[in-house]
This record gives structure tokens, C-alpha cells and sequence, in this order.
């Protein structure tokens, strides 16, 4: 699925990550989050695979940081796919015009990351 792509296991710890893209499908045990990562001087773009206990944490941040009139779940495109699965995706340049920005993130375990 991800040809030419290292995947790293990684400790998570954070200063700040901007989401462009959450995605995925129901019948899954990992969701794959599009971001860029800033940890100290370093910043980079990479994609993330987290399980959905991490994506409510995630969820439930950004839901504090953005309108209380908006509810995050409904930032979702649904969308059925050939086998009858459900494909969630979160745009958030095309829903939100701006990325969703978490500061100071933990996860008691690691996390895989995906980069070119």
C-alpha cells in the first residue's frame, strides 16, 4: 500500500502538529493522520497511523480549540466504498480553510510513521 515509503516507529511527544487529513474506512483498527509535526527546531511533514483511542484524544483537543457551534464529527466526508465499507475523511484545508492545530500532544505508547 505505501510503495517506496520507510515506516518508522516513533515515541510520541509533540510541541505542536497541524492536521491536513484524518482518513478512515469502518471494519479498521488504525486511522492514518496527514500532518506536519513540529518538535523543538525541527518541523516535518509526515503521515501518522494511530489507533482510535488516539484519534478521540486528538478529536477531543481540537474540539476544545474550535467553535463551540461546530461539531468535529460532522467535519467528516462519508463516503461508501466498493466492498460496503464507509470511508471517513477529514479535509480540514476544505472544511475548516486552515489546518487543525494541536499544541503539546502525548500517547502512552509509539506511534508508526510513515515518510518518504
Amino acid at each position: 500500500m505505501y510503495n517506496n515509503l520507510k515506516q518508522d516507529i516513533m515515541k510520541t511527544g509533540f510541541n505542536k502538529m497541524e492536521i491536513d487529513k484524518i482518513i478512515f474506512e469502518t471494519g479498521d483498527s488504525e486511522v492514518l493522520i496527514h500532518a506536519d509535526i513540529f518538535q523543538g527546531n525541527l518541523s516535518y511533514t509526515t503521515q501518522l497511523i494511530l489507533n482510535f483511542t488516539d484519534l478521540n484524544v486528538i478529536l477531543n483537543k481540537i474540539q476544545e480549540q474550535i467553535d463551540e457551534d461546530i461539531d468535529i464529527s460532522n467535519l467528516f466526508d462519508i463516503d461508501k466504498m466498493y466492498n460496503g465499507n464507509l470511508l471517513y475523511t477529514l479535509d480540514s484545508s476544505k472544511k475548516l480553510n486552515k489546518k487543525l492545530t494541536i499544541d503539546s500532544i502525548e500517547f502512552n505508547h509509539d506511534v508508526k510513521q510513515i515518510r518518504a
